[in-house]
C-alpha cells in the first residue's frame, strides 16, 4: 500500500467512519467480557487452591506446596495479568480511541505512545536504528510504572506480606520487563543477541504489522490475545505490508489514525511535543509530506471535499511550523 494508493482502509481512518456492524459489537462484548474474566482468573483463580488441598490429602510434603508450588503458580498468575491487562492497556489507553478522546491523563499516556510511532521509531527506514532504544517517555515511565505499583498494592492489600503475594509481584515485574519490554526494545534495534531467533523474526513481523495498522496485533511475546479477541494480522499472509516497510514511502492506516488525530483533536500540549520531537528527529515529517501529497491527489479529482481540504490546509501549517528548526539538518 505505497502512497498513490489511498484506499478505503486508509481515507476510513482519515475520515473516521467507524464500524457499526453487528458483528463489530459482538466481538466488543466478546473481547471485554474476555480480558475481564482472564484478568479475575489471573487474580482469583480457584482451581490451584483444590489442586494444593488434594495434593495435601495424598501426603505431599505442606512445604513443598507453601514455599514451591503456591510461589510458582502465584508468579504465572502474573504473567497471566500481564499478557491480560498489557493488551487491553495497550490496545485501549495507548492508541487513539474512546477513552484516550475523553481522559486528560490518557491523552497523556497517548502522546507518548503517539511519539513512539510515529515520529522515533516511523515505518520506513527508520524503524530500526543502530543506536540503543530510544524511549518516548524519558526518566521514570510513569505510563507503564504506575499500573504495576497499583497492581503490587492490591496484591498485598488482598494477600497480605506472603510468599504467595510477592511471588505474584516478582512474575509480574520479571515478566513486564525483562520479556515483554526487553522484547519489544529489540524490535527496534538493528542488532541485538536474539537477531538469529526464528520465533523473534516470526514476533517481529507480528510487530511491524501493529506499526502498519495500530489496531491490529497488540501483544508483544505471543499473539494469544489478538487471536482470541480478533485483532491479529498474520504475517504470512500480510507479506507485502511488511516488505513496504523498508521504505520510506509507504502512507499506512496508522499513519492515516494518528497524523488526523494530531491535525484536527490533539491538544497544544499535544502539537508543542510533536514538533520537538519531529525537530529531533526531522526524518520523521516525510510522513507528513506523503499525506499532504496524498490529499494533494484526492483534491485533484474531488476540489469540493471539505474534508481532504480541511486536512490538507492543516496538514501545511503543521508541517511549515515543525519544518523552521530542521531545515539545516
Amino acid at each position: 500500500m505505497t502512497a498513490p494508493d489511498l484506499d478505503a482502509a486508509l481515507w476510513t481512518a482519515l475520515l473516521r467512519r467507524p464500524d457499526r456492524s453487528w458483528r463489530r459489537r459482538l466481538l466488543e462484548l466478546w473481547t471485554a467480557a474476555g480480558i475481564a474474566a482472564l484478568i479475575a482468573a489471573a487474580w482469583a483463580e480457584p482451581l490451584s487452591a483444590r489442586l494444593f488441598a488434594r495434593l495435601l490429602a495424598a501426603g505431599a510434603p505442606s512445604a513443598l506446596i507453601a514455599w514451591g508450588l503456591k510461589p510458582l503458580v502465584m508468579a504465572l498468575r502474573g504473567v497471566l495479568l500481564v499478557e491480560a491487562f498489557g493488551y487491553a492497556y495497550h490496545r485501549f489507553f495507548q492508541h487513539v480511541g474512546w477513552l484516550t478522546r475523553r481522559s486528560g491523563a490518557m491523552r497523556r499516556n497517548q502522546m507518548f505512545h503517539w511519539l513512539h510511532h510515529m515520529v522515533i521509531y516511523p515505518i520506513g527506514r527508520f524503524y530500526k536504528r543502530d543506536t540503543g532504544y530510544l524511549a518516548s517517555e524519558k526518566g521514570l515511565a510513569l505510563s507503564w510504572v504506575v499500573p504495576g505499583w497499583i497492581a503490587a498494592g492490591l496484591a498485598v492489600w488482598t494477600h497480605g506480606w506472603t510468599l504467595a503475594a510477592l511471588a505474584f509481584i516478582a512474575g509480574i515485574a520479571a515478566y513486564a520487563k525483562l520479556v515483554v519490554d526487553a522484547t519489544h526494545a529489540r524490535f527496534h534495534l538493528a542488532k541485538h543477541p536474539w537477531s538469529e531467533s526464528s520465533y523473534f523474526h516470526r514476533l517481529e513481523d507480528i510487530h511491524l504489522l501493529h506499526h502498519w495498522d495500530q489496531a491490529k496485533n497488540f501483544t508483544i511475546v505471543h499473539p494469544l490475545m489478538d487471536l482470541l479477541f480478533g485483532t491479529y494480522l498474520a504475517p504470512q499472509t500480510h507479506r507485502a505490508e511488511i516488505e513496504a516497510v523498508a521504505t520510506d514511502d509507504s502512507l499506512t492506516v496508522s499513519d492515516a489514525t494518528n497524523w488526523r488525530y494530531l491535525l484536527k483533536e490533539a491538544s497544544p500540549a499535544e502539537h508543542a511535543a510533536f514538533i520537538s520531537q519531529a525537530r529531533r528527529h526531522p526524518r520523521s515529517l516525510r510522513k507528513i509530506e506523503l499525506l499532504i501529497a496524498a490529499l494533494d491527489r484526492r483534491l485533484a479529482v474531488a476540489p469540493a471535499e471539505a474534508e481532504a481540504l480541511d486536512l490538507h490546509v492543516r496538514a501545511k501549517n503543521l508541517l511549515a511550523l515543525a519544518r523552521p528548526a530542521t531545515s539545516a539538518a
